[in-house]
């Protein structure tokens, strides 16, 4: 194999990677904004049955390694793959503006065991493991996969692997917009 076929397999579709350096930059700045806030700033939850920050955390790490994981399944079988229809796109647009409406929503249970108490560097390590490991998938992505269904979201279906990365930069902006408001309750509670 020559060296320029060996490199051009290493890099990333340039769609996959725009959308995931997306991810990127808006996963950077929260967690550092966050590590402003001590160790029960963000495990206090803002009200009984309701997720402290580092909750909302750990729900987006595991969001992001359960989709990796059906993914990689239905990248396992390639042949069973279908196309998404023009209609699924309607879906993941409808699938946007919820997720963008400021509306709440409960966690399907899959991803919902979140635990009570954890420390925000342990779960930046977490997701820092889970962003190379979603980054690696996104070099080998083959391209002739990219209208194929791979990712099945428990309310829209089937999302081609552009539409899975919309869903989790807008999934991550929704639970953003919420961990502000809890940032700025707690921080409004000490001035108080």
């Amino acid at each position: 194999m020559s060296l320029n076929a060996f490199s051009h397999n290493l890099l990333m579709n340039p769609k996959l990677e725009a959308k995931y350096l997306r991810l990127e930059e808006l996963r950077n700045p929260l967690l550092d904004e966050l590590d402003g806030l001590d160790h029960q700033q963000l495990n206090a939850a803002p009200a009984p049955g309701k997720w402290s920050i580092n909750q909302h955390v750990a729900h987006l790490i595991l969001v992001e390694q359960r989709t990796l994981e059906n993914i990689r399944y239905k990248l396992q079988r390639p042949e069973e793959l279908q196309d998404v229809p023009f209609a699924q796109e309607a879906k993941a647009l409808l699938m946007k503006v919820a997720l963008h409406s400021g509306q709440k929503f409960k966690a399907p249970d899959i991803v919902a065991n979140v635990p009570e108490v954890s420390e925000l560097s342990a779960l930046r390590k977490q997701w820092d493991t889970m962003r190379f490991e979603l980054e690696d998938e996104l070099i080998g992505f083959p391209p002739a996969l990219l209208a194929k269904g791979v990712f099945k979201h428990p309310v829209v279906g089937y999302l081609t692997i552009c539409q899975t990365l919309n869903f989790l930069q807008d999934h991550f902006i929704h639970h953003k917009q919420i961990m502000m408001a809890q940032k700025e309750a707690l921080i409004n509670q000490l001035q108080a």
